[in-house]
């Protein structure tokens, strides 16, 4: 799906086409049953998984306000039935359904927690999906993958995505650099 058919409001961060086509590709969605977005942003990611597997029985948690309203207008445009909206900041109580796969598109310091608590909720064999912008971030990833070495047999994938877009400058054409982004698989074997 393209950026532009998604409704953009009040900053609120989304994940860009070509990483979120890598993520989605990296979340192995076929004959998957539940995925879990973990800071959903403006629903981007959750939005074309949904359009494009319309068996997949979606949750996103998200806490800002502003966020959870862009969710439910894009949700409404595209006219997503297979998608559940829970505010509130992960990790969130109460919440003990398996997932078949993880996407954590938000955590900033507190990503060590979210990782720990999401591999809990994540069913046998399953995939997370960790994308990050900032080396902090991607540090504590990194130290939380090292934890789960410890105690599951895991498969990790790691690539830095850098995209440029062409815009103009007066006469001039030049690639403007999007951030670049980190997007960590995590295969559980076990």
């Amino acid at each position: 799906m393209n950026d532009n058919d998604f409704i953009r409001k009040d900053k609120v961060p989304m994940t860009k086409e070509e990483i979120r086509a890598i993520s989605i590709l990296k979340l192995e969605l076929n004959d998957t049953k539940t995925l879990l977005d973990i800071g959903g942003g403006s629903g981007s990611v959750s939005i074309e998984a949904c359009v494009n597997y319309k068996e997949l029985k979606t949750t996103i948690i998200e806490k800002k306000e502003n966020a959870l309203e862009l969710i439910n207008l894009n949700k409404d445009k595209f006219n997503v039935r297979n998608l559940e909206i829970i505010k509130g900041n992960a990790p969130v109580d109460g919440l003990v359904q398996k997932f078949d796969r993880i996407f954590i598109g938000g955590g900033g310091m507190d990503l060590d927690i979210i990782i720990d608590w999401a591999t809990k909720l994540l069913n046998k064999k399953g995939v997370m999906v960790i994308n990050v912008i900032t080396l902090q971030s991607f540090n504590l990833a990194l130290e939380s993958i090292k934890k789960l070495e410890d105690h599951y047999d895991i498969l990790v994938d790691t690539s830095m995505v850098q995209v440029n877009k062409l815009n103009k400058l007066a006469k001039y054409d030049y690639f403007k650099p999007l951030n670049p982004v980190y997007i960590i698989q995590i295969k559980f074997n076990d």
